[in-house]
Formats: structure tokens, sequence, C-alpha cells
């Protein structure tokens, strides 16, 4: 059994929860969202939470995630995973969880147009920035 995807939710969680954020966790699983966060007087923000795979052959670290959705359970006549790449209505914020790196945050418009997206060290990591920005002080 894999377990890193519950691992990188609950480390969004505890993280999150550390910096003040109200938490919400939609009890079906049949929406693209992970987490919902609110701050006192703001709209709520919608979070996708994916797991970075290592990537072993790079010689730098390097982790890669599927921008979208895969069932393996519903296949097609050719065998082939059904995969819905996410659109920028799906949620807010895609949370990509990177090992010792911590969290690196993209707003979904900026990555949706991807199959998949990789990460290495020339871009952000725990940039919880980008998710204070949506919220008004």
């Amino acid at each position: 059994m894999n377990r890193s995807g519950d691992e990188a939710e609950l480390a969004f969680l505890l993280e999150a929860s550390k910096r003040g954020y109200d938490i919400f966790i939609p009890f079906s699983h049949c929406t693209k969202v992970d987490v919902i966060i609110m701050k006192p007087g703001n709209q709520p923000i919608t979070v996708q939470i994916k797991k970075g795979t290592h990537l072993k052959e790079n010689s730098r670290p390097t982790y890669k995630v599927l921008v979208g959705s895969a069932k393996s359970s519903n296949r097609r006549a050719t065998k082939t995973p059904r995969y819905n790449r996410y659109t920028k209505n799906d949620f807010h914020i895609l949370a990509v969880h990177i090992a010792e790196y911590g969290f690196s945050f993209w707003k979904v418009e900026d990555v949706c147009h991807q199959s998949t997206f990789r990460w290495n060290e020339d871009k952000p990591s725990n940039n919880w920035e980008l998710i204070d920005s949506f919220f008004v002080s």
C-alpha cells in the first residue's frame, strides 16, 4: 500500500494549522479539492495536494507530479488509465510536497496546461506567501 499521498496531505494540514489557517476537509473524494483553508473575514481557498516523486536518474534533486487525476480502476479498452488534466476552475492552489524541501505552491492556472510538473532547486519551495496573497489582512 502506498501511503505517500496521505503523508503529504497530513504534512500540509500540520503546517497550515501552525500558520493559523482554519482547515476544512471535504467529506467526499469526488472533487479535485483535498483541503479548504480560510482565515477569518476572507473567502476560502481550495487546495489540491500532490506528492512529488523523486526522479533518481537526475544529477540534482528533481521531483515529478501528475497535473491531473487518473483512476486506475476505470481503464479504457487500450488498457491505459483514464486521465483528466486539471483546469483553472478545479481549485485555487496546487501544493506539491517535495520530501525534505517542504512544499512548492502554484496557482492552478499556472500549471494546468501541463500533464506533468517537474520541480528542482531552481523552482520555489515553501512559498507560503503565494497562499497568503489570497487573503487580505
